[in-house]
């Protein structure tokens, strides 16, 4: 009988066990896809500097919260403030700044140039900018669009 006893409560142990590993994964799995729904480009986030990931599909994506840098002027992207942005879209939009800049200094130095090498160089100039102004465009609709 005390072994009839044993079994039972090990098997309520293990009933238990089973209930609560249920629970945990259950509620873990909708705090997931609930975090992943609020979770996107322009969506208001809290703290300046936080970041989280979100994964969905097997795709992480790591998002920091602050102002989209892409957002003045861009009517596809979330207006000032504090929200989520693709960390992507931050070090893409960096990278595109810093080119521009360089672009910029470059002019600074074609003016100085006499002709016709200064024609020339203004040639190659502009269509640097051309170049730089779509890779702009793809970096905003790939990176830093909201709902990404």
């Amino acid at each position: 009988m005390v072994a009839n006893e044993n079994k039972g409560k090990n098997m309520l142990k293990k009933s238990v066990a089973i209930l609560f590993v249920s629970a945990v994964l259950t509620t873990t799995g909708l705090t997931t896809a609930a975090h992943a729904l609020t979770v996107s480009n322009g969506a208001a986030c809290a703290k300046v500097g936080a970041s989280t990931i979100v994964k969905v599909k097997g795709v992480s994506k790591t998002y920091v919260c602050t102002t989209n840098p892409a957002a003045a002027g861009n009517p596809n992207i979330a207006k000032a403030g504090k929200t989520w942005t693709l960390k992507t879209c931050l070090t893409f939009y960096a990278q595109y700044k810093t080119y521009l800049k360089n672009l910029t200094d470059q002019k600074d130095l074609i003016n100085l140039l006499s002709e016709p090498d200064k024609t020339n160089a203004m040639t190659g100039y502009k269509d640097a900018l051309v170049s730089l102004d779509h890779t702009l465009a793809s970096i905003e609709n790939n990176h830093c669009k909201t709902g990404l």
